[in-house]
């Protein structure tokens, strides 16, 4: 994929999601009067869902740049920001998981022990696993590039290449591993909710309400449309992964095709989160209102 080709595609999707984003942060930072309040921990989720996507897209336009002016350290550029925009992704999906795990011990009475013990502590899970998750990311981005531009400004030694062969397939496992956990909280979140909804249906009362089958239907949509988007987006990138580190073809060397799919799939993530969340739709909504009057 040429410089150009990338520009052409990526600077206004980034745009747009960073425009996006940046409401997005307005809403969660000032509330309007009569909109939904954020409480912990779907404030720290969506802030780092948020995060995630507008550091992606940052990082796009920062690529972009130095590949249209070719900046001093341009081929350093091009080791490391595909690394970061790889592992950023990650850490977004993480958030993903547990904002599945969130609604679906939101919308679902808990009656074991274990299950009520889980939901009320479940701020401390969500903070713990954010902080792992980025340090994990932050450990495996550093020793790729260190191991990348070792080998690029000096002959790969024995010891040199044993370690980038091992940090290849520990990165390649780390993807898949993301891969099989979305899959398996998306799929359990979404037979949970199903389950329960089916359940309402056949009960009576203000449980049953129109209003709440319709917060459990946006949600399972939310979940399947994030699901698909991981999906796509994590095949695409262990097939590269794949093609570049065991296959001899010489394909998508400047990782411009990586980066776009990547930021592609972040931009389906903003899209995703405006029209699932509430409290966005309620602010924009509120702002439709205001004007009308």
């Amino acid at each position: 994929m040429s410089d150009e080709a990338f520009a052409l595609v990526n600077v206004p999707v980034s745009v747009a999601s960073i425009f996006l984003n940046s409401f997005f942060v307005f809403c969660m930072i000032f509330p309007q009067q009569g909109t939904e309040r954020l409480k912990q921990p779907l404030k720290a989720l969506l802030g780092s869902l948020v995060g995630c996507n507008s550091t992606v897209h940052i990082t796009i336009l920062v690529m972009v740049f130095n590949n249209i002016f070719l900046t001093f350290g341009s081929q350093i550029m091009r080791w490391y920001t595909p690394s970061i925009v790889i592992y950023i992704m990650t850490a977004s999906v993480n958030s993903s998981h547990w904002l599945n795990v969130f609604y679906c011990l939101q919308i679902i009475p808990v009656r074991h022990p274990y299950s009520i013990w889980f939901k009320k502590n479940l701020r401390v899970f969500v903070y713990c696993s954010l902080t792992i998750k980025i340090v994990i990311c932050c450990l495996l981005g550093i020793s790729v590039n260190v191991t990348s531009l070792s080998s690029f400004y000096s002959d790969m030694t024995d010891s040199l290449l044993t370690f980038t062969v091992a940090a290849f397939w520990i990165r390649l496992s780390f993807f898949i591993l993301s891969l099989c956990l979305m899959l398996t909280s998306s799929s359990l979140t979404v037979v949970f909710l199903r389950r329960h909804m089916k359940n309402m249906e056949k009960s009576s009362g203000s449980c049953s309400s129109p209003q709440r089958q319709r917060q459990i239907r946006v949600t399972i949509m939310s979940i399947t449309i994030q699901a698909l988007l991981h999906i796509t987006c994590s095949i695409l990138v262990i097939i590269e992964q794949l093609i570049l580190g065991v296959s001899i073809i010489l394909f998508d060397t400047n990782r411009n095709i990586l980066c776009t799919v990547i930021s592609l799939y972040s931009f389906g993530t903003t899209i995703n989160l405006g029209l699932s969340q509430g409290v966005f739709r309620q602010i924009v909504e509120f702002y439709i209102k205001s004007k009308c009057m």
